[in-house]
C-alpha cells in the first residue's frame, strides 16, 4: 500500500489520510442534501436522487484515489447541475433522460479531449477573461435560484419583475438568516459549516409550526434505512436524442462540456500545487489521470442517473489537513457509501435549508470576478455580456454570445489576428445556431 500510493513518499501516514478524509467529507457533504433539491426542482425523484448522489460521489471519488493516486474527491457538480436542471430540461423543455444522454455525450467528448491533447486546442478558444466570467456567471445563476428558492425574491409585475419576498414568513426567515450564517462559517473556515447550517436550520423546522397544521420540518420515519433503490434511472439515458436534435442540442452539450473542463483543469491543478505535485516534466501524470478520471466519472454518473460529475474544490480542506495522496479520494468515496443508509435524515430537509447554500456557493464563485481586466473592455465587455446573460437568461445562451461578441469586438477592433481558429469555429457555431432556431 505504501509503494502504491507514495505514502512515506508524501509525507503522510494512513492516519493522517484518514483525518484528511473526514475533514473533507464534512465539507462538501453538503452535497447529499442540495444537488437532490436541484434536481427534484427539474421533475426528479429527490429520494432516488439522494442514492444517485452518494454513489457517484462514492465511486467516482475511490476512482479518483486509484486511477490518480491525489487526495481530490468528486461528486455531482454545483454549476453544471444548474445548468442541466434549470436550463436544459425547465428552459429548453428537453426530457430529463435526454438530459443524462447529453451528459453521457459531454464526458465521451472530454475523455478523447484528455487523451488525444485537444483540450489545450478548447481552452485557447477563450481568453481568461471569458473563462472567469463562466464561474462568475454560474455563480450568479445559483445565487438567484437560491433566493427564489428561499422566497427571499419572488416575482413581481413590470417594470419591477423582482420583489423581496415575506421576510414575516417563517421558512423564508430562517432562510435568510442562514445566509450571513453560511458565509460567517466560511469566512472562519470552519470545515462543514454548510451542513451545520443545513442541520441547524432543520431541526429548528421541528419547533415551528406551518400553514397545514404540521412543522416546518418533518419528523423522520427512522435515522438510518435501506437505500432507496435508484434501478429506475440507472442506464436510463437516452443516447440518440443528441443526433436527432443536434443543432438544438449541440450548443448545450459544448456548455456541459467547457464547463467540466474549465473547472476541473483549474481546481485540479490548483490542488495538486497545494499538495505539493506540481504540474511538469516528472508530475503530469497525476494531473492527466485525474482529468481522465473526471471524464469516466461524467460518463459514469449518466449511466447511474445524475448530472455531471466534478472534482470538489472542498478536496482542499482535506490537502490543508495533511492528506498528500488517493488514499484521501477513496476514504471520502467510503464515507459517501456509508451515507446511502441516512436516507430518512436528508429526505425531511426542507428547501428552505438549503438555498443558503446554493447562495453561498454563489458567492464564493462570484468572487472570482477580480481576475477580470475590467480596464480592458475589448475582453471584460463580453466578459460582463457573458456573465449577465448567464443569470437573466441561461448559462448556455450567456456562454455562447459571450464569445460571439468577443470575436466580433477584436474584428472590429483590427485585433483579427488575435483569434483563435477554435474561437472563429465555435462562435460561427453559435452564430448558426441562433439563425437556425
Amino acid at each position: 500500500m505504501d509503494q502504491f500510493f507514495k505514502i512515506s513518499q508524501r509525507g503522510s501516514s494512513l492516519r493522517q489520510e484518514f483525518i484528511a478524509a473526514l475533514t473533507t467529507f464534512a465539507t462538501m457533504s453538503y452535497v447529499l442534501a442540495v444537488h437532490p433539491s436541484v434536481l427534484a426542482d427539474a421533475g426528479m425523484d429527490r429520494a432516488t436522487m439522494i442514492t444517485c448522489t452518494a454513489l457517484a460521489a462514492g465511486i467516482f471519488s475511490i476512482l479518483m484515489g486509484v486511477m490518480a493516486n491525489l487526495p481530490i474527491a468528486q461528486a455531482p457538480g454545483m454549476g453544471s447541475n444548474a445548468l442541466f436542471a434549470y436550463t436544459i430540461i425547465l428552459v429548453m423543455g428537453v426530457p430529463w433522460q435526454a438530459a443524462l444522454g447529453l451528459t453521457f455525450w459531454s464526458g465521451v467528448i472530454f475523455f478523447l479531449m484528455t487523451v488525444t491533447g485537444v483540450r489545450r486546442l478548447l481552452l485557447e478558444a477563450f481568453p481568461n477573461d471569458l473563462k472567469t466570467a463562466l464561474t462568475v456567471g454560474i455563480g450568479l445563476f445559483l445565487m438567484f435560484i437560491g433566493l427564489k428558492n428561499a422566497g427571499i425574491v419572488v416575482a413581481a409585475p413590470a417594470p419591477v419583475l423582482i420583489a423581496v419576498g415575506d421576510l414575516k414568513n417563517p421558512a423564508v426567515l430562517l432562510a435568510a438568516i442562514g445566509v450571513p450564517a453560511m458565509v460567517l462559517l466560511a469566512h472562519k473556515k470552519v470545515p462543514g459549516g454548510i451542513l451545520m447550517v443545513i442541520a441547524a436550520i432543520t431541526a429548528i423546522g421541528w419547533f415551528i409550526p406551518n400553514s397545514s397544521g404540521g412543522t416546518l420540518t418533518a419528523v423522520p420515519d427512522a435515522i438510518v434505512s435501506k437505500p432507496v433503490s435508484s434501478t429506475s434511472l440507472f442506464m436510463a439515458f437516452d443516447l440518440g436524442y443528441l443526433w436527432k436534435n443536434f443543432a438544438f442540442a449541440f450548443p448545450v452539450l459544448l456548455s456541459l462540456v467547457f464547463i467540466d473542463l474549465f473547472s476541473s483543469l483549474v481546481a485540479i491543478r490548483a490542488m495538486c500545487i497545494r499538495a505539493g505535485i506540481s504540474e511538469g516534466a516528472n508530475n503530469s501524470k497525476p494531473i492527466y489521470r485525474a482529468l481522465a478520471a473526471d471524464a469516466i466519472a461524467t460518463i459514469g454518473a449518466s449511466a447511474i442517473g445524475t448530472s455531471t460529475t466534478n472534482v470538489y474544490g472542498e478536496s482542499a480542506a482535506g490537502i490543508e489537513s495533511g492528506g498528500r495522496t488517493g488514499l484521501t479520494a477513496i476514504f471520502v468515496g467510503l464515507f459517501f457509501l456509508l451515507a446511502l443508509f441516512v436516507n430518512p435524515l436528508l429526505m425531511i430537509i426542507p428547501a428552505h435549508a438549503t438555498a443558503p447554500a446554493l447562495i453561498l456557493i454563489g458567492i464564493l464563485m462570484f468572487t472570482e470576478v477580480r481576475h477580470i481586466q475590467f480596464d480592458n473592455l475589448a475582453l471584460a465587455g463580453p466578459a460582463i455580456l457573458c456573465m449577465i446573460l448567464m443569470m437573466v437568461t441561461s448559462i448556455s445562451d450567456g456562454l455562447a454570445l459571450g464569445l460571439i461578441s468577443y470575436v466580433i469586438i477584436r474584428v472590429l477592433s483590427g485585433q483579427v489576428f488575435k483569434v483563435s481558429p477554435m474561437s472563429w469555429l465555435l462562435a460561427a457555431s453559435f452564430g448558426l445556431y441562433y439563425l437556425l432556431i
